[in-house]
């Protein structure tokens, strides 16, 4: 299903299932810290959710990766930036090392991510991701879960 909306935002991670880590970049907040966050962008007209995430992944990257390695977490409207947001995970073979025009980017274990600067809504997305993706290994694995 192709659905398009007109401005939204588009916002994920990489996920290395082996070494359960996920992959962040450091930016610089509005106050000038270094803060941990998600890679995520605007979305262009005619795109669709996940046509977005592959574009920002592959921007920021210069990763391509096929559309049946990305999955939804969750979406939500933010009011600081008027948009819709859309988180999403997209899972990896390879924890590759990653360089970006002053950006860094770099691989974490969940519990790593506890002691990290960042920002609240980040950090919720990320726990609401790291949720999504433990059901979907009980699933995999014959569990109960729920949803």
């Amino acid at each position: 299903m192709n659905i398009m909306h007109k401005d939204f935002y588009a916002s994920g991670f990489l996920y290395h299932p082996r070494s359960q880590q996920i992959l962040l970049q450091q930016i610089n907040s509005a106050n000038n810290d270094n803060v941990w966050s998600l890679l995520g962008g605007s979305n262009k007209k005619k795109e669709n959710f996940e046509e977005a995430f592959l574009r920002i992944i592959n921007s920021h990257l210069k990763l391509k990766l096929k559309p049946s390695f990305i999955h939804p977490v969750y979406d939500y409207f933010n009011i600081g930036k008027n948009k819709k947001i859309y988180i999403y995970y997209a899972n990896v073979s390879k924890r590759g090392k990653f360089k970006g025009k002053k950006k860094i980017f770099s691989w974490f274990t969940f519990r790593q991510i506890q002691k990290l600067p960042i920002p609240e809504q980040i950090r919720h997305d990320i726990v609401v991701g790291q949720r999504v993706i433990e059901s979907s290994i009980r699933k995999r694995l014959g569990f109960r879960t729920i949803g």
